[in-house]
């Protein structure tokens, strides 16, 4: 589990991984910590804040677009 959360953390969360997602600081630093006692709620922050940044922002987005309004009509 630990290597899992490890690489996890190095991708999506860690400044400068390659699928970096759009945290805020506080939330990588709180994941940072959690990684040291691992537990099923090591990512449980980050992923509310990613959930609350497309709800805000990107899933309305995706509503809105093209491509899906597309596959309505389908």
């Amino acid at each position: 589990m630990a290597d899992k959360a490890k690489k996890i953390y190095e991708d999506f969360i860690q400044t400068e991984g390659p699928r970096e997602v759009n945290i805020d600081h506080f939330t990588k630093d709180v994941t940072l910590r959690n990684l040291v006692d691992l537990s099923p709620a090591t990512f449980d922050l980050a992923q509310k804040r990613i959930f609350a940044l497309m709800e805000k922002d990107s899933f309305g987005r995706f509503l809105r677009s093209e491509l899906y309004q597309e596959l309505l009509e389908n």
